[in-house]
């Protein structure tokens, strides 16, 4: 059944010639257009002089597909691409190289020693870290409504965490278990609320005047900019230990880290500002996500 729902449901009413529901409408006035629908006869019939000074409203323009360059001038979109840049190259290095790290420190330890099974099932604490993180981040900024806030405070305090994860991560296993939670939640909390509501957000900006053929495109630029540091961060990675050791890879790390939270600077600043009355919302219960 789930198949079959997933080939043929129809995601919009348009697909099929169908009107879309009209949630804007009061229900009197849903009324009455059911009532002028059941008894289209019984209507008046218009006077012939008044067909003549009768306004007809204008046929609905089709909706035009966004062109990259237009998406990209959409403000916030360049920001939180760059961003999701630096953040999945960092998350991407984890991904792939934590394992190894995770070997070298065992043979580097005293205190601990652990096979490769051993090093690959820790690695997986790392990415139970992200899921906090990302529901962490998903609440929180849909409390206070600042996207931009809560993915900047988290990348801010991901840096010094990295540091920490290096300094003292190898002294023994509760810390190093410990430090991949946390590192893990801060690292793709940022991560996993720009892949998913900021890019909705954007998709649905005031700018673009409601065009559902944008949302794609600025999608599509978030996260294709995502997806080139997420390729580029292993690479890096390789490359840097051929030539230095884990110390070099992880203030690498911590550079794309601060870098990311630099470049929500400016809409940060802007989320502030607007606190107040985005807090003044939320207790009237009328608060609405809008990235500035």
């Amino acid at each position: 059944m789930g198949v079959i729902t997933l080939l043929f449901l129809v995601v919009e009413p348009e697909a099929v010639d169908c009107e879309p529901p009209q949630h804007h409408l009061t229900p009197s006035t849903q009324r009455s257009k059911a009532d002028e629908e059941k008894h289209p006869l019984l209507a008046p019939a218009p006077l012939q002089g008044s067909l003549q000074t009768t306004a007809h409203c204008p046929e609905k323009q089709p909706e035009q597909a966004l062109s990259i360059w237009s998406a990209l001038k959409i403000p916030g979109v360049a920001m939180f691409a760059m961003c999701l840049f630096f953040a999945k190259f960092v998350s991407y290095i984890f991904l792939f190289w934590l394992p190894m790290y995770l070997k070298d420190l065992s043979k580097n330890s005293g205190p601990m020693h652990f096979s490769n099974e051993k090093a690959a099932d820790y690695c997986t604490l790392f990415d139970v870290g992200g899921i906090v993180g990302g529901i962490l981040a998903g609440v929180i900024s849909d409390r206070g409504g600042t996207r931009g806030l809560t993915c900047t405070v988290m990348l801010i305090l991901a840096v010094p965490t990295l540091w920490v994860f290096r300094r003292y991560g190898g002294e023994d296993l509760a810390h190093l278990l410990g430090l991949m939670l946390l590192t893990g939640a801060l690292v793709n909390g940022p991560y996993a609320l720009i892949t998913t509501a900021v890019s909705a957000d954007l998709g649905n900006h005031e700018q673009l005047k409601g065009n559902q053929k944008a949302k794609a495109t600025v999608a599509a630029i978030i996260d294709g900019t995502g997806s080139l540091g997420a390729a580029l961060g292993p690479y890096v990675t390789g490359q840097g230990l051929k030539h230095a050791n884990w110390d070099v890879v992880i203030y690498i790390m911590m550079g794309c880290l601060f870098v990311a939270a630099l470049l929500l600077l400016r809409i940060c600043v802007k989320e502030i500002l607007l606190l107040p009355q985005r807090r003044a919302r939320y207790t009237t219960g009328t608060l609405h996500v809008q990235l500035p």
